[in-house]
């Protein structure tokens, strides 16, 4: 499985994955809204997610403590929306310490009227035992600029950059991460870049193609 891109529902991956073998979890589940990007020209928008529509993300959370070392971390995006429900099952298993707060520049079309602007999305950051930090001590508010919508190739990817910063914040070169709902990549690329191995989980083929692409590219930034 390591360092390769593996296409299936990741409850039943993660079952093949030994107990207490993986360094970091970072992952960007659905978050269960039922989400439709409208960002994109309208012969160009994304499908909706498989599994935006329902709670099934927060079964894979005891897979997560499951497989995790000893004073290990695993650091989950969620919804504000939903925040309460992946805060209380994470914490059934963790010790939450901070929720990393994504400033990421400007929100998206949503109620123009009524509603502030979403320009930020929240990243859980629970721990198995205790896990120092690596480097600094940073704020839980980090400043980095979305990925430009027409250049996107999955409706909710994340900048390399942040994930880039919550692995070095969390783990050590060559140690082994996994990211169950990978999207198309960024958690591999960010990975690669920063000499980490890495397992990754897709539900959708189109998606593991597009993260193997990336990949093989050999490009350092997407």
């Amino acid at each position: 499985m390591i360092n390769k891109v593996i296409c299936g529902d990741c409850l039943d991956v993660m079952k093949g994955i030994p107990d207490k073998s993986i360094d970091l979890v970072l992952t960007d589940p659905p978050y269960g809204i039922d989400f439709q990007s409208n960002m994109r020209p309208k012969y160009r928008q994304f499908d909706k997610l498989e599994n935006d529509n329902n709670t099934s993300r927060l079964e894979t959370y005891d897979e997560f403590y499951r497989i995790l070392k000893d004073n290990s971390v695993a650091v989950v995006f969620c919804s504000f929306k939903n925040y309460a429900e992946d805060y209380n099952k994470l914490a059934e298993l963790f010790d939450i310490k901070n929720c990393i707060v994504w400033d990421k520049g400007g929100g998206g079309l949503g109620d123009l009227v009524h509603s502030l602007s979403t320009d930020y999305e929240l990243a859980i950051v629970a721990h198995k035992g205790q896990r120092p930090i690596e480097g600094k001590r940073d704020g839980s508010v980090w400043a980095e600029g979305k990925v430009f919508n027409l250049t996107q190739q999955h409706p909710t990817e994340k900048p390399v950059a942040l994930m880039e910063r919550i692995i070095d914040k969390f783990s050590k070169p060559n140690d082994l991460i996994l990211d169950p709902f990978l999207g198309s990549g960024t958690t591999a690329v960010a990975c690669k870049k920063l000499n980490r191995r890495f397992i990754g989980l897709e539900i959708s083929e189109e998606y593991c193609k597009i993260a193997n692409q990336r990949l093989a590219q050999g490009v350092l930034d997407f």
